[in-house]
């Protein structure tokens, strides 16, 4: 006899419930009695019923568990990914809650620290340094982030785990969850302190190289640099006036005379061509400019590309004596050698002879 309670159910409607615990198909039917039916197809009509539910089959739990398990491993995959490329950064890096406590660091933090991760972890930044006036900036940074998210960065020295001190550009900004609520902070660490140190190297260098230059364009003698191009790169008015009224002229509208050819201002310019091909360190030669001899020494700025030469007018009273001596003595010396060749080539005692000259020079 028929039960007239009984609810009788539709093709579709069987097939809708199976898709509850994931049953597409009808090879996906175990019909394993997990549940407390025969058939899945039995359990389906009792959830139709309301005498069931997903969660009593057996199968569908082991699905769900193993997709969690599947899930984790993801998960866990990509938090080793994560830390591993954090890790590979080469700078001090660390993420913090909103209240400070440290959530996470890399490989350069815990060297800058000087502390292993696990001991790092919810401890704050301020527990590593003795710096009030840097815990006192975190402390407003951490205030005005809050009120304000975005990036803030400050400059400040800080002591290391190896106990230098060390020019660091502090960046730390806010991070958010996907409804833009602030989740806390990251902070980086860069270290700029060569940096630093290499600006007031550069600036003291440069400041030494203006000097140098106001004290060449101050002196009496000529001073001039000139390129491979043989264009003077910079030179004093000395040089402008030792070389004739022309130069003298364009100094006034071209102060140092900055992109002339010194070839056409020179007519020695060849001794520039010389040093400049053959990279010698330094050429001495003296020259008559407009009827004055002048002692020109041309020297290597920079091997076959910069030459800079001093001019000095041997006839100007102003003039060191030590330089006519040392003229006087170069002179005597070529005059010696000179004289001890033709000795020899007459076969006299060439010894007798320079002793005899020397004493003749000492009177």
């Amino acid at each position: 006899m028929k039960d007239k309670n009984k609810v009788t159910h539709t093709e579709t409607e069987i097939k809708q419930a199976l898709t509850y615990i994931e049953i597409f198909e009808p090879a996906d039917e175990k019909n394993c009695n997990g549940c407390g039916y025969d058939t899945c197809r039995e359990f389906a009509q009792a959830m139709l019923d309301g005498k069931a539910r997903p969660s009593q089959c057996s199968s569908l739990a082991k699905k769900v568990i193993n997709k969690l398990k599947k899930k984790e491993k993801q998960l866990r995959d990509n938090l080793f990914f994560h830390q591993e490329i954090i890790d590979s950064i080469p700078i001090p890096m660390v993420y913090e809650e909103p209240n400070g406590a440290i959530l996470g660091c890399n490989k350069s933090f815990e060297e800058l620290v000087g502390s292993a991760k696990e001991k790092i972890k919810f401890t704050k930044i301020e527990d590593y340094t003795s710096n009030k006036k840097f815990i006192e900036i975190l402390k407003s940074m951490n205030k005005s982030l809050l009120k304000n998210p975005g990036k803030q960065i400050v400059e400040i020295d800080l002591n290391t785990s190896k106990n230098e001190i060390r020019t660091i550009e502090f960046h730390r900004s806010t991070f958010s969850s996907r409804t833009g609520e602030i989740n806390g902070f990251v902070s980086v660490f860069f270290d700029i302190h060569d940096r630093v140190k290499e600006k007031q190297e550069l600036q003291k260098a440069k400041d030494l190289s203006e000097l140098s230059s106001n004290l060449l364009k101050l002196m009496s003698s000529g001073f001039v640099i000139v390129d491979k191009d043989m264009k003077v790169i910079d030179s004093n008015n000395s040089f402008a006036k030792m070389i004739g009224e022309e130069a003298k002229l364009i100094s006034e509208i071209n102060p140092g005379l900055i992109g002339a050819d010194i070839s056409k201002l020179l007519s020695f310019s060849e001794l520039f061509s010389q040093l400049l091909e053959s990279g010698e360190k330094r050429i001495s030669k003296d020259i008559n400019i407009n009827n004055h001899l002048y002692k020109v020494s041309l020297f290597s700025i920079k091997k076959n590309t910069v030459v800079g030469a001093i001019l000095k007018d041997l006839t100007d009273p102003e003039v060191n004596t030590e330089e006519i001596v040392e003229r006087a003595e170069s002179v005597i010396k070529e005059n010696l050698e000179t004289v001890q060749k033709i000795a020899y080539l007459l076969g006299e005692n060439a010894s007798k002879t320079e002793n005899v000259l020397s004493s003749i020079i000492n009177k």
